[in-house]
């Protein structure tokens, strides 16, 4: 696995939120938000498939992340990237300031940040903290 991934473009919204990993208390703050971002269509319609949610794509919008980053500076905010279920047994994510960071760019990638582990027992993932190499930088 390298450190980047494709950056998300969209999020699937349950009624007026993007839907959300379910997350064990310990491995993020208490108030972090993470949440489910695909970078096309092919990849937000395996998440629909595999999950029971009746959900609806939308863009993810640059400022619902500079609007958590900037209240919350000191809590972790994550961009799941394009997982194909709800309860895929691993995950790759992001940063918002990452996803954000990339956006601005109008790069095709994004430098992952975390990894997520689903425990099938709990039903809910745990966060680990991911480093690459300094080479892993983002194309454009």
């Amino acid at each position: 696995m390298d450190g980047t991934s494709n950056t998300p473009r969209y999020v699937l919204n349950d009624a007026a939120y993007p839907t959300c990993p379910s997350m064990t208390e310990t491995s993020l703050q208490a108030h972090s938000v993470v949440i489910y971002g695909f970078s096309d269509k092919a990849r937000y319609d395996m998440f629909l498939k595999a999950s029971s949610l009746a959900l609806t794509p939308y863009p993810l919008v640059k400022r619902f992340l500079e609007k958590h980053v900037d209240l919350n500076a000191d809590e972790v905010h994550l961009v799941v990237i394009d997982a194909e279920s709800p309860t895929q047994t691993t995950a790759n994510a992001a940063t918002f300031q990452n996803v954000l960071e990339a956006m601005r760019l109008g790069s095709k990638t994004v430098n992952l940040s975390h990894k997520l582990i689903f425990d099938s027992t709990t039903s809910k993932y745990q966060a680990e903290a991911i480093s690459f190499s300094a080479s892993a930088e983002p194309s454009a």
